[in-house]
């Protein structure tokens, strides 16, 4: 018998009367109290062999330029290098981009997420905005208080400093085990109206067992596309002066991974130009789209042309009954993974359809978001590549 499983038959052996010893030798119909001492044992084992993933996160502010070359101020979650690494002393940060990286982890796996407040350092010398705290909101992931990011919660096992964050030059670890696959964001939290809305978000991705599988079916490319809007007024203010009336808040460009489309198909920061955003595929594949939004009050619609999406996940759920749309509803914070079939060209009937190798445009079909600093079409707009 295993240490584990001693340990275990001399807890139950302190249970108090014969009755609570017999009471003890059964949990939850696992049997005897030796296999159940086993299990333990087992769980154990398990946990300690559990695949360990430690992620550091940093805070930084910049610039950022549209394609249209309009600039304005930026703060987002970067990571020191591709492999989430700790940043060594003497480091240099990258700049901040929109969205902010992707954290990939499985079900199952130890996950430490830890959150370096490292500061503003292209601020107005007297923007407010300066000393401001942050956090991370795993969002959709069932978590503690300790570890869900809202400032200002009375939490067991949280220091009284990170009540209201994370202050600058401070760290704080989440920790956590996924349990369900799926997509999943994360943002801070701390006034996430300004925090978000200035770039503070990217995608948490939690895989399954199989690869290129996610709830049982089958895909055999992937993209994850971020549908967001800002107003470049609010960003300026919080870094000329660290605040702004949010009823005044108006947005003025909506972003697709950050990006606008203009018609100048050389423009390197057009969302055409992103191999991010472009979605390339063959003939006869399957492609996932992992759709995500964060915004102020707009409703994305995406709207691929030549192609109907099957809606088989919301929110970090599988459906249990999938459906077909071409005109699809994102609004602020959810999460939605549709599968796109790329029909072959010998399967056309009808010779007037779109299938086959091309380009065929998706878009916004809420035609204000295709408008962009006043001029159409500027919004969130990219293109399925056919090979």
């Amino acid at each position: 018998m295993t240490r584990a499983a001693l340990i275990a038959l001399t807890i139950v052996s302190f249970a108090g009367s014969s009755d609570a010893r017999r009471r003890s030798a059964t949990v939850s119909g696992s049997g005897s109290v030796s296999d159940r001492a086993e299990q333990l044992a087992a769980q154990i084992k398990n946990k300690k062999e559990r695949p360990q993933k430690t992620f550091h996160l940093y805070i930084n502010d910049g610039e950022w330029e549209f394609a249209d070359g309009k600039k304005t101020y930026i703060v987002s979650y970067v990571a020191f290098d591709e492999k989430f690494g700790e940043m060594p002393a003497g480091g240099t940060l990258p700049p901040p981009q929109i969205p902010a990286p992707t954290i990939r982890v499985k079900v199952g796996d130890d996950v430490r997420v830890i959150l370096h407040n490292s500061g503003h350092h292209h601020l107005e010398k007297d923007s407010s905005f300066a000393n401001v705290p942050h956090t991370i909101h795993f969002h959709g992931m069932d978590l503690v208080q300790t570890y869900d990011g809202v400032p200002g919660v009375p939490t067991k096992g949280l220091p009284d400093a990170l009540l209201a964050g994370v202050p600058v030059g401070e760290s704080y670890t989440y920790h956590f085990v996924p349990q369900y696959e799926g997509t999943y964001s994360y943002h801070c939290h701390v006034d996430t109206s300004t925090h978000a809305l200035l770039g503070m978000f990217g995608a948490f991705i939690v895989d399954g067992p199989k690869p290129n599988t996610i709830y049982g079916k089958h895909f055999d490319r992937e993209y994850t596309l971020w549908f967001s809007e800002t107003d470049t007024e609010h960003n300026d203010a919080i870094h000329d002066v660290g605040d702004y009336d949010m009823m005044k808040f108006k947005t003025n460009y909506f972003l697709l991974n950050g990006r606008i489309f203009t018609s100048d198909l050389s423009n390197k920061l057009s969302t055409i130009a992103d191999a991010r955003s472009v979605i390339k595929a063959k003939e006869g594949e399957v492609v996932l789209l992992r759709l995500l939004a964060m915004g102020w009050d707009h409703t994305f619609m995406f709207h691929p042309h030549a192609y109907h999406m099957q809606v088989i996940g919301m929110d970090g759920r599988g459906l249990d009954s999938p459906y077909w749309k071409d005109t699809l509803p994102i609004a602020s914070g959810e999460r939605i993974e549709v599968l796109v079939p790329i029909k072959d060209k010998k399967d056309k009937v009808c010779m007037s359809c779109g299938l086959g190798k091309g380009l065929s445009i998706a878009h916004d079909h809420n035609l204000r978001g295709e408008a962009s600093s006043g001029k159409y079409p500027r919004g969130p707009l990219t293109v399925f590549q056919v090979e």
